[in-house]
């Protein structure tokens, strides 16, 4: 008899699970359902952000293909790196992402206008008159908008968030393909190397910038750049 219970009690327990694993799907939808319409906010006072900017510099070949990525040695840190920083203040992102590249490096960087770049930007209102435009992705040609964004958490002090604009740049080095990676000039004057720690400057082939680059966001930053640059329209 007490068998029997005990049978009776193990179906209904296996019955109840069953149920319950049949209910999981609609409450996925439901929260899903309840969370897809709430936004998610988070506003910070000027003390509290911080504005910066960067840029992978390429060095491009004849044809306009990237071939290599210039990088910065940070000797405290004994890393390579991607050059980036604060904008100073009434400095647009633009040019405080060029300006980081030559304190850094000592080599001038401009943008690179992208043939096909991915981008919810606007198109300009002279363009387009006064029509609303959609909040969706589009390809501009030859754009020289950010590519990529990096929302960057610290604690220092009242400042809470670092958000670094990413722009794709280009070094104006002629290419010799049959020179290997190379190591660029000593020390510019009117830059920050020695002041900020960077000691030694190299062009690298792509590949082997992302080996040597210290951080998975620096090398996400080049394959997404490379993988933009060299898609088909």
């Amino acid at each position: 008899m007490s068998s029997l219970l005990g049978d009776r009690r193990a179906y209904a327990a296996l019955g109840a699970a069953a149920v319950a694993i049949a209910t999981l799907p609609t409450i996925y939808l439901a929260l899903k359902a309840t969370f897809k319409s709430k936004r998610v906010e988070g506003q910070y006072t000027s003390r509290e952000f911080v504005l910066a900017a960067g840029a992978v510099p390429f060095q491009f070949d004849a044809f306009g293909t990237p071939k290599r990525v210039l990088l910065a040695h940070h000797a405290p840190l004994g890393a390579w790196l991607l050059s980036k920083g604060r904008k100073d203040e009434g400095e647009d992102l633009a040019t405080a992402a060029t300006r980081e590249v030559f304190e850094e490096t000592g080599y001038p960087c401009r943008l690179h206008p992208v043939p096909n770049l991915p981008t919810c930007a606007p198109l300009p209102a002279e363009l387009v008159g006064t029509d609303p435009q959609p909040h969706s992705t589009r390809i501009a040609l030859n754009s020289t908008e950010p590519f990529m964004i990096t929302l960057r958490p610290i604690a220092f002090g009242m400042l809470k968030l670092k958000l670094i604009f990413w722009y794709i740049g280009a070094v104006d080095v002629p290419y010799d393909e049959a020179s290997a990676s190379s190591e660029m000039g000593g020390v510019q004057p009117g830059t920050h190397q020695i002041a900020e720690g960077f000691d030694e400057v190299r062009l690298f082939d792509i590949e082997e910038a992302i080996e040597k680059l210290a951080f998975d966001g620096d090398r996400d930053l080049v394959r997404t750049a490379v993988s933009i640059l060299t898609a088909k329209p």
